[in-house]
């Protein structure tokens, strides 16, 4: 189903660090001094120091001891998750949850429930990639890695964060995906079956009297197929009008590899248009079939595969027919579709958002 633009919704993170000096701990049975330390990120040392202790060897069941420098935290427990994902994510110890939070079986949370964090300190954000897991949330996976849901949800062009998939591959820690504007100045648009002025003004944000005076047009209802008119080239144009998709990046696919593209699903033969000016070249494979490659003026890279047939290749114009949606390479078979790739800077970066900004 096709998805429309919506704004990234701000949602409270699961995680509310609370810092304090210090905190109190009292001693369980079989409890001691080095473990008690290690499950609190302190030192043997630092224990023995602020609670002025004559023997680190000799503690007592029921013992208030000072943790210096403690925080702690509280974290909702988000389906599919257990204690030991939750512990692994604050670097602090299944037994240490446990105890803060009086639970007598390890196994046993519920969804929703509230857990105090002995000692947290969440994972250092760090640039890579994470496979969502089933039941996985947004907020579950900010907190697990210290960063946000914003900047996930901005990294990946995710315009709902409450919707996920899972098998789908995030980028964590990474920038927010960039979206092409297309390119400056004017550039080509040849008229298609059925195009008239009007819709071709409203497809380039402009208007019918700019296109009149500046392709010099007598009449503005007789214009021709083929015919070639300067339009502006700020526009950054769908390469498929008309098309349905979703936020389909990085889902897996065989051998390792993810999806590095967005999948824009319409008629076999549908046209495709050159998203930006720049230069068409063709290519053909097992896998992505029938394929152009533009080097767009803008410095990206443009990838369509499975096409039915060639459109234009060489030197093209922003809106220029390049080809045609089909089923073609290891497609064969399915709904036809463009799969679409963008590549800057020589990385693919999700097509999502520049898709939705230019009104696909």
């Amino acid at each position: 189903m096709r998805t429309r633009r919506n704004p990234v919704v701000a949602l409270l993170c699961a995680v509310s660090l609370i810092t304090g000096f210090s905190a109190d701990y009292e001693v369980r049975r079989g409890d001691t001094l080095a473990a008690i330390a290690a499950a609190h990120g302190t030192t043997v040392a630092d224990l023995v120091a602020l609670n002025a202790l004559r023997n680190p060897n000799l503690i007592r069941v029921g013992q208030q001891l000072e943790i210096p420098g403690a925080e702690s935290a509280s974290h909702k427990v988000a389906p599919g998750e257990s204690l030991a994902r939750i512990a692994s994510g604050y670097g602090t110890t299944v037994r240490a949850l446990a105890e803060a939070n009086g639970i007598a079986d390890p196994n046993r949370i519920f969804v929703g429930q509230m857990l105090r964090v002995p000692g947290a300190s969440p994972a250092p954000v760090k640039s890579g990639l994470h496979v969502v897991q089933p039941g996985e949330t947004l907020e579950a996976i900010a907190a697990r890695f210290g960063t946000t849901v914003n900047a996930i949800a901005a990294a990946n062009g995710i315009g709902d964060p409450s919707r996920i998939f899972a098998g789908n591959t995030l980028v964590v820690g990474g920038p927010p995906v960039p979206v092409a504007e297309g390119s400056p100045g004017t550039k080509s648009h040849p008229v298609g079956r059925g195009e008239t002025l009007a819709a071709i003004a409203a497809r380039y944000g402009t208007t019918v009297d700019w296109l009149v005076d500046r392709n010099a047009i007598s009449d503005p209802n007789l214009i021709v197929i083929g015919q070639i008119l300067e339009v502006p080239g700020t526009a950054w144009i769908c390469p498929v009008v008309g098309a349905t998709y979703f936020n389909d990046w990085g889902f897996p696919r065989s051998g390792g590899r993810f999806h590095q593209g967005t999948d824009l699903f319409a008629g076999r033969g549908a046209e495709i248009y050159a998203p930006v000016s720049g230069f068409v070249t063709h290519r053909s494979g097992s896998i992505g079939g029938l394929q152009f490659w533009l080097e767009g003026d803008d410095g990206n890279l443009y990838v369509g595969t499975h096409m039915d047939a060639f459109g234009a290749a060489g030197r093209v114009g922003a809106g220029t027919v390049i080809g045609h949606v089909g089923d073609s390479g290891n497609a064969v078979g399915a709904s036809p579709h463009l799969h679409f790739e963008m590549h800057v800077g020589g990385s693919p970066v999700n097509p999502y958002p520049t898709l939705q900004a230019g009104s696909c």
